[in-house]
């Protein structure tokens, strides 16, 4: 019989179980990001095992870079939409005090 390869599942269960030691000398508020770490690396699993001239653990940063990425286009893209609606509020709120005070 052909020799069975391990999936990107085990592959990565195997890669995170390497950094146990690692996980286990940081305070716990760092092990709780590396907990979210994990979690989008475990949802990425598909891709992982296209990436099939790559090992695990050289592709699972990206993973990361990916999901940290998306997160912040999230939090930019709701921070300019709060920036335009208190601009919109402000503009309501004091147009004749504005025209008062000499400015447009």
């Amino acid at each position: 019989m052909g020799r069975q390869l391990p999936s990107a599942t085990q592959l990565i269960f195997e890669q995170l179980a390497e950094m146990r030691s690692f996980y286990d000398a940081l305070r716990r508020s760092d092990q709780l990001i590396l907990d979210k770490f994990f979690e989008d690396i475990l949802q990425h699993r598909a891709a992982i095992s296209n990436a099939t001239n790559l090992l695990p653990i050289e592709i699972m940063p990206f993973v990361i870079l990916l999901e940290e990425r998306k997160k912040i286009i999230l939090i930019h893209s709701d921070l300019w939409k709060q920036i335009e609606e208190l601009d919109g509020r402000l503009r309501q709120l004091e147009p004749s005090t504005l025209k008062k005070d000499g400015q447009p």
